[in-house]
């Protein structure tokens, strides 16, 4: 069977569509979901965030999304259900002051602060916040002191009173792999979910301190 030349440009063309559409519109409609999280979100905490990353698909309206407000440069985590939304936007807002309070004591560290608040509906204040534990994970270039410790360990127990003050360092020697992990971390994970086993792509020893 032979084919005119119109009909193969035809049938070239056709195959073009079909193929750019299989490629673009999934990507098109997951970047709309994902604009739209990021929209209903910044109208539910009146903040402004755009999207790091998500878990979203063409298909269903159930996905995780992370968001990173474009003012305060805090991340957050949330899973969508429809319409709904779920996640400790206030809870880390009151990690990251945690995180202000201990980083001038360590100011060339990354400061990673959970004091393990949840379902908290309005934004509250250091003093307002019923704290019962803290754990604060550092990643370094060098390793933490003792007496740097009991320093961080005393400031936080100054602040929420006799709280147990876990301290877990991440200490790695390379200065370009540090700057790197850093602005990664920094950019794509909400602080307070970092652990040992999210740095899954580089070398690092880990010191740990009790009090």
């Amino acid at each position: 069977m032979n084919f005119t030349k119109k009909q193969v440009i035809i049938t070239v063309a056709a195959a073009l569509v079909i193929i750019s559409a299989i490629i673009f519109l999934p990507a098109v409609f997951k970047a709309n979901k994902e604009d739209n999280a990021a929209a209903q979100l910044s109208e539910i905490y009146n903040d402004q965030f755009v999207v790091t990353k998500s878990t979203v698909s063409t298909f269903g309206d159930e996905f995780e999304i992370t968001v990173q407000s474009e003012d305060t440069k805090i991340v957050y985590d949330f899973d969508v259900q429809g319409e709904s939304y779920e996640g400790e936007y206030y809870a880390e807002n009151v990690n990251a002051k945690v995180s202000d309070l201990v980083q001038p004591l360590v100011p060339d560290a990354l400061v990673m602060s959970n004091v393990h608040l949840q379902g908290l509906t309005e934004e509250i204040s250091l003093e307002e916040a019923d704290v019962q534990k803290a754990t604060i994970r550092l990643l370094n270039l060098n390793e933490l002191t003792d007496e740097v410790a009991q320093e961080i360990a005393q400031t936080l127990k100054k602040q929420f009173g006799e709280i147990p003050v876990q301290i877990d360092v991440f200490v790695v020697d390379q200065e370009r792999v540090f700057d790197g992990v850093k602005f990664e971390v920094e950019n794509y994970f909400q602080l307070s979910k970092i652990k040992s086993e999210s740095f899954i792509d580089f070398k690092f020893h880990e010191q740990n301190f009790s009090f």
